[in-house]
């Protein structure tokens, strides 16, 4: 029983993160970037802000290439996710589906970071980001690890699956000093944004 209570804090860590993520996402997705300090969507200030973006081609052509963009992404998600394309995937693929699926999501991304002119996604990254990165996993691997370890039982094929890629984890890290001072510019820096007043806010 005991061990099965310690999936209750993970369970709600990731409830928190998941619910935080799509408040973001809306946050990132409000017209106030757009239409700047207005303060009630359904001012008349609002409804003309609207009206121009519409007739500015400036800004529709962009949302044309967004939409299709989109749409790409959404179609292969959808189309790759219906039962019959994955039936035929793994008949011709085997276990390599899954993996296939992957990797055009992955194309779908590199053919928008292509018409956007992004280039390499890595690209746009500081020095002192690539450098961090090279010093440590993808942060997504601690979930691997909770999942590994945060168990009711733990046999023994279990156990040296987690002990293994736990070391393989661990060594990877070699965080220094110039690291560790990166990370702490890049948290000021959050809390420093997160604490300026929102539009709208008084001061």
């Amino acid at each position: 029983m005991a061990p099965a209570l310690l999936l209750i804090p993970a369970a709600l860590a990731s409830f928190i993160l998941a619910f935080g993520t799509g408040v973001e996402f809306v946050r990132f997705t409000s017209l106030r970037p757009l239409l700047g300090r207005i303060s009630e969507s359904g001012s008349p200030d609002a409804r003309q802000g609207w009206l121009a973006a519409l007739q500015d081609q400036s800004i529709l052509v962009p949302l044309v290439w967004d939409l299709g963009l989109l749409l790409l992404f959404v179609g292969q998600h959808s189309l790759m996710a219906t039962e019959t394309v994955k039936e035929w995937m793994s008949r011709y693929f085997g276990v390599l589906q899954r993996s296939l699926y992957v990797a055009c999501t992955a194309l779908a991304l590199q053919v928008y970071y292509h018409v956007l002119g992004l280039g390499e996604p890595l690209a746009l990254k500081s020095p002192r980001a690539l450098r961090l990165f090279s010093h440590l996993r993808h942060p997504v691997c601690v979930e691997l690890l909770t999942v590994l370890w945060v168990v009711p039982t733990l046999g023994t094929d279990r156990l040296l699956l987690a002990l293994l890629l736990t070391l393989y984890l661990g060594l990877a890290h070699g965080l220094d000093q110039h690291d560790l001072r990166y990370l702490r510019a890049q948290l000021q820096r959050k809390l420093h944004l997160l604490s300026r007043p929102q539009d709208g806010e008084a001061e």
